[in-house]
Order: C-alpha cells, then sequence, then structure tokens
C-alpha cells in the first residue's frame, strides 16, 4: 500500500496553483460547450432528437436523405404532404410538386439537420418519421406556414396537429405559396 503521506504530498498544491487549475478547468468547459450565436444547432436534451445530420438529398417536398451514421437513410417528414414530384405512376406528378420540392432544396439542401423522432418511428416503408429542424426552424412548419404543404395526420405522430392546421388555415386564408393554385383543393 501506498505512504498516504507522499500521496498528500503529491496532491498538495498551493492556493495560487489551486486557482490557476480552476481557471484553467473553467476556460476549457467553456470553450468545450460553447456555440456562437447562429450556429446550426436545436436543443438535443430531448431523446426524441438526433443529429446532426447532414441531408444526401432532397426527394421531394415531404421526403430526404440523410446520413444517419454513415448509413443513408430516407427520412418522411410527418404531419405534412406536398404535391407529388417523383411518383412512379408519372400521372400523379404535377409542376406544384416541383415547386414544393425545390422549395424544400432551397431550405435544406446540402445543410445539416436534427430530427425529432415521430411517436411511431417508422412508416411501412420503412421511412423514418420524423420532424425535420434547420437553424432551430422546423422544415414541416415552414412548408405549411409558406403555402407549400397541407396537413396531413397518421396517428400516433400527431404532436403538432393542431398547430399545424392553424398554420395551414392561415397559408390558405392568404393564398399564399401553393394555396393560390388549387393544386390543394383536389
Amino acid at each position: 500500500m501506498p505512504n498516504s503521506n507522499k500521496i498528500s504530498e503529491y496532491f498538495r498544491m498551493s492556493k495560487e496553483e489551486a486557482v490557476l487549475t480552476f481557471v484553467l478547468l473553467a476556460a476549457i468547459i467553456f470553450v468545450w460547450t460553447y456555440q456562437p450565436e447562429g450556429a446550426d444547432h436545436v436543443p438535443v436534451e430531448n431523446s426524441g432528437f438526433g443529429g446532426p445530420y447532414h441531408v444526401e438529398k432532397v426527394v421531394d417536398g415531404d421526403t430526404i436523405k440523410i446520413d444517419l451514421d454513415g448509413k443513408t437513410t430516407t427520412v418522411r417528414l410527418i404531419g405534412i404532404d406536398t404535391p407529388e414530384s417523383v411518383h412512379p405512376n408519372k400521372d400523379k406528378n404535377v409542376p406544384e410538386g416541383k415547386l414544393a420540392s425545390d422549395y424544400t432544396k432551397y431550405l435544406i439542401e446540402d445543410k445539416y439537420v436534427y430530427i425529432e423522432y415521430g411517436e411511431e418511428p417508422y412508416d411501412r416503408y420503412d421511412r423514418v418519421l420524423a420532424y425535420v429542424y434547420v437553424d432551430d426552424n422546423m422544415v414541416n412548419e415552414t412548408l405549411l406556414e409558406e403555402g407549400y404543404a397541407k396537413v396531413y395526420t397518421i396517428k400516433p405522430n400527431n404532436k403538432y396537429e393542431e398547430y399545424f392546421k392553424q398554420l395551414e388555415y392561415d397559408a390558405k386564408s392568404n393564398n399564399r405559396g401553393l394555396w393560390s393554385t388549387g393544386v390543394f383543393d383536389e
């Protein structure tokens, strides 16, 4: 067993050394946790969040592909629906679908995003179901607010349903985005 006097002598430090050690540790913690204003981040304390993930591709207005831990993963934005632009049945694709897709590209293409997983995390096509965030803004919300999407809720993923309905109502009432085209009236 080591001599306890030698150990205590080793760890004994002057008042100045203790203050210097404290200041150094505080500086390390500050640098380690500091994020400058405007940094791309979303509070991830909630275990339902993940990221940041790089957006590899915008498939269409409500579907993207991200790099999820080295694997390309398809993510379906929950709570919304945009017109079709890449549907296998070409008759379902409409010009407004391309506009919605282009707007989603404008918002997040080649950026890093955080995702808030849905209550039910996968759909029948094995896509991750999520609310997608970039620059502290929810993309699902922005698409509704600007009129590029309409509300589309499948329970149990209905966390923001009432809020989304308000956004849709406002965009529709003001003929914002695609609401002026009549595409959502069909």
